[in-house]
């Protein structure tokens, strides 16, 4: 039979396992593949213990893989013959059991590329903690892992608590953080998987690109040219409006810092489909950083008005988890993105030393969050904070106080 004959249906790219509804946890015995052969799980265990993820094709005694994450680390074999023999890891620090009763472990398949990974927090390979490679076969000889690419069947042998996230494909390469146009991007980029075009993006993060991606849409315009340097001398100036409101907001995150703190400048009205006021301005003085912190499971948009940020990626939200995994740093003119599910947990540092930097940060539920969580959660000390979203000033009205007050310096 050719592959004209088969039945193919549509398979989303993401599928969320929902909870029982009395909140009852319980081991997984069979979580099914989006498409046979590849895909990633995760989930949240509900009692620290250790306990294994197998994937096979068939009943008893078929061939299997299995991780088992204990106390001690993280561990792979494989079923064979009848036995099981331990495999060969490449594995980092802290694979163990998680402190954070929160962390979500994922485990992706990928018979394609003859890959085992595992890892903690966002299912990206920046998060892996564990991989595991596949021989290939011998020249003229039978594949001996050529069961992989039928396998569907996933056992989970922990109580999982809340969903499981079930994504068609395995964790393969980086997704390129910086966005651009379609008509720039070259061969050399896609071969080198560097950037990304907004066709890539959630269909959210798509609306959010379109709204803040044109030409037109920047800070320096012909009726004010010098709006940017005029935020510069109002930061720098001690009677500046930027100056005395950031000195206001030393406590907004916990403990006085000046050095926390940035400037929320809204445009338009919160229209109940975003956390706050879904166009946002923020202003970053040199040496300004924000916490680390996500965005209420919403998927947003920044673009890079003046100067430059530094975004630090982080795997979760979690006291235990401080390092970052992945830093990249945007200038002007310069778009990123952040979804439900990546790039969410993250910190915004302006680590020049002349520019201030000024960013629209655009942020949307996806329509099929009817959560609308209203926070964004932030680390503070040992605690998880919740941020309102908030307005330091109206756009409009501030970009009429920065003329005032630039045109009172330079009459």
């Amino acid at each position: 039979m050719s592959h004209s004959d088969k039945d193919f249906q549509s398979v989303p790219a993401h599928l969320t396992i929902a909870a029982a509804e009395d909140g009852a946890t319980q081991a997984a015995e069979d979580i099914r593949l989006l498409v046979r052969g590849q895909g990633t799980i995760g989930f949240a265990i509900a009692e620290k213990s250790g306990f294994t993820v197998s994937v096979r094709d068939g009943g008893w005694g078929a061939p299997e893989f299995r991780w088992e994450v204990g106390f001690g680390g993280v561990s792979l074999s494989e079923h064979r013959d009848g036995e099981w023999h331990n495999l060969d890891l490449v594995a980092k620090p802290g694979a163990g059991l998680d402190p954070d009763p929160e962390c979500q472990y994922w485990f992706s398949f990928d018979a394609i590329n003859r890959a085992l990974r595992y890892g903690k927090g966002e299912m990206r390979l920046g998060c892996e903690l564990a991989h595991h490679q596949l021989a290939k076969p011998d020249s003229g000889k039978p594949d001996p892992y050529g069961w992989l690419a039928q396998a569907q069947s996933v056992a989970v042998s922990a109580a999982i608590r809340r969903d499981v996230d079930l994504w068609r494909d395995p964790v393969t390469v980086e997704p390129p953080m910086l966005v651009i146009p379609h008509d720039q991007i070259t061969m050399e980029d896609i071969a080198y998987g560097k950037v990304t075009v907004p066709a890539n993006l959630t269909p959210t993060c798509q609306i959010l690109y379109d709204n803040v991606a044109g030409e037109n849409f920047r800070l320096d315009t012909p009726d004010f040219p010098h709006f940017a340097q005029a935020i510069k001398e109002s930061i720098a100036d001690p009677d500046g409006w930027c100056h005395k409101t950031l000195a206001k907001k030393a406590d907004e995150f916990g403990a006085p810092d000046p050095d926390k703190t940035y400037l929320r400048i809204t445009l338009g009205q919160n229209q109940g489909d975003s956390p706050g006021v879904p166009f946002v301005m923020e202003i970053w003085p040199v040496g300004h950083y924000s916490p680390i912190h996500d965005h209420g499971g919403a998927d947003a948009v920044i673009k890079v008005f003046h100067g430059e940020i530094t975004v630090d990626l982080y795997p979760m939200l979690s006291n235990h988890h401080r390092t970052p995994f992945a830093t990249a740093t945007f200038a002007k003119g310069d778009v990123t993105w952040i979804s439900p599910r990546l790039n969410q947990v993250h910190q915004l540092v302006n680590r020049g030393t002349e520019e201030p930097c000024i960013t629209i940060q655009c942020y949307m539920y996806a329509e099929t969050n009817t959560t609308h969580w209203p926070y964004f959660d932030y680390l503070e000390d040992n605690e998880i904070g919740l941020f309102a979203p908030n307005s330091d000033a109206d756009f409009l009205e501030f970009k009429a106080l920065m003329k005032a007050e630039w045109e009172k310096r330079h009459p």
